[in-house]
């Protein structure tokens, strides 16, 4: 059980690092990384550290007789260096897996007092892509050996809340009312208390019950949707029946049906017909809408002639969302036959979204196809967006072909007829 439940707790720390990036890239960060967060205190905190088992105080470069027979990079490192320059060199090591190994024989050989300076000579180097699993455990350990101390730093010291997350969740795995004593001290307001996140996903391996008490404290928010997502894996565990019945137990009709929502696109990727089915029976007629662009999707992939019959079946707000879905890879596979299909849906289907992703899969290989199926758009806005995307591509893959299409096209906007000379005006004045 605790081998699976580390387990459980490596996967979403690499998971969380990826959705740290992608939110990263999508909202950046304040110019300083290193901006100080200050949640207020309503008092001193006085609940006890948990310290490291060892009594004695490892000398610099001393390690174990196990780690040193384990070979390899890491443990040679580990050997020879004191541990603020082992984690330099650490993180500098081509080969992921080394570098892995090495940061847990690290975490593993570090007194309590000696994690602040480590995790800040790592982020010393620079948060990386590659680096964010090694620095989740890197605070994964302290939070379990010094827990207030880190969260102290990371208050303190980071500007996203990645790594209190990852320290609240690592303490809350093990002592989840000392970790949600904090987190209640440190959060003042009405506003949704972000602490919560990272109670919630350490208490939901073991107590999915307490787990889905403090999701419902939480208002409707971002820190709620984030949640709700990393719950899902452990909803699941019991198999969809039992999810699904999860689902039924919550009290906010908004957050029963975002539950849903998560719930059956994640089913999608390995189940898509069940997921499909499943849709069908619910009353909730905003999650089917929501969910049935993943679920196209993933019927595609798996029988893209289902997919097609299970779409065309659907009432047309639905329909269209299913369209979305099972078009790209229609489109990628065939762009003539999806065109047709695309057709015969054009009476009562809104398929804006549809054609956006038709576009975007035909334009490199048919851009005369994907230009004539644009301008059937409803949203003007949208449109001229993927004109503008659209034609300034093919006007640099092929400029005779795409002038003469804008030539020939009547009642195109002013700004798409301008395009070429504006993109001959830019090329000439580099």
């Amino acid at each position: 059980m605790k081998r699976t439940l580390f387990l459980s707790t490596l996967a979403w720390i690499f998971s969380l690092a990826a959705a740290f990036l992608v939110g990263k890239s999508t909202h950046p960060a304040p110019k300083d990384e290193d901006s100080v967060i200050q949640l207020p205190r309503t008092g001193p905190q006085t609940l006890p550290l948990k310290r490291s088992a060892s009594s004695q105080r490892r000398a610099p470069g001393e390690t174990s007789s196990a780690l040193l027979a384990s070979g390899g990079q890491g443990a040679r490192i580990l050997a020879r260096q004191p541990p603020r320059q082992a984690v330099v060199e650490l993180a500098q090591l081509v080969d992921p897996v080394e570098r892995a190994k090495g940061f847990l024989s690290l975490v593993d050989i570090l007194q309590a007092d000696e994690f602040e300076g480590v995790v800040a000579d790592f982020r010393a180097l620079g948060m990386t892509g590659q680096r964010m699993s090694e620095y989740g455990i890197l605070l994964h350990a302290w939070g379990k050996v010094d827990p207030v101390g880190a969260l102290d730093y990371a208050m303190t010291h980071t500007g996203t809340s990645f790594a209190k997350e990852t320290i609240l969740a690592s303490w809350a795995a093990e002592s989840p009312e000392a970790a949600l004593e904090f987190a209640r001290n440190n959060h003042e307001g009405d506003e949704a208390n972000p602490l919560l996140v990272g109670v919630i996903r350490g208490v939901a391996p073991g107590d999915l019950s307490q787990a889905t008490d403090l999701l419902q404290e939480l208002p409707y928010s971002d820190e709620r949707g984030k949640a709700l997502r990393s719950m899902l894996p452990f909803v699941l565990e019991a198999g969809v029946d039992d999810a699904i019945s999860w689902t039924g137990r919550l009290a906010d009709p908004r957050l029963r049906s975002g539950a849903i929502t998560f719930l059956l696109s994640e089913i999608s990727k390995s189940a898509p017909g069940q997921a499909a089915r499943i849709m069908a029976g619910l009353e909730d007629r905003g999650a089917a809408e929501r969910v049935a662009d993943d679920i196209g999707g993933s019927l595609a992939r798996s029988n893209l002639d289902e997919a097609i019959a299970w779409s065309e079946a659907l009432e047309p707000d639905i329909r269209s969302e299913a369209v979305e879905g099972v078009i790209s890879l229609y489109a990628s596979r065939d762009a003539r036959a999806a065109s047709q299909w695309l057709e015969s849906l054009s009476g009562d289907t809104n398929l804006d979204a549809a054609i956006r992703r038709f576009a975007w899969h035909t334009q490199a290989r048919e851009p005369e196809l994907a230009a004539n199926w644009i301008h059937r758009m409803t949203d003007e806005r949208r449109r001229n967006e993927m004109y503008s995307s659209m034609l300034n591509r093919w006007l640099r893959n092929d400029a005779a072909a795409a002038e003469k299409w804008i030539e020939n096209t009547p009642d195109l906007p002013a700004g798409v007829t301008a395009l070429p000379g504006r993109l001959n005006d830019s090329d000439n004045d580099r």
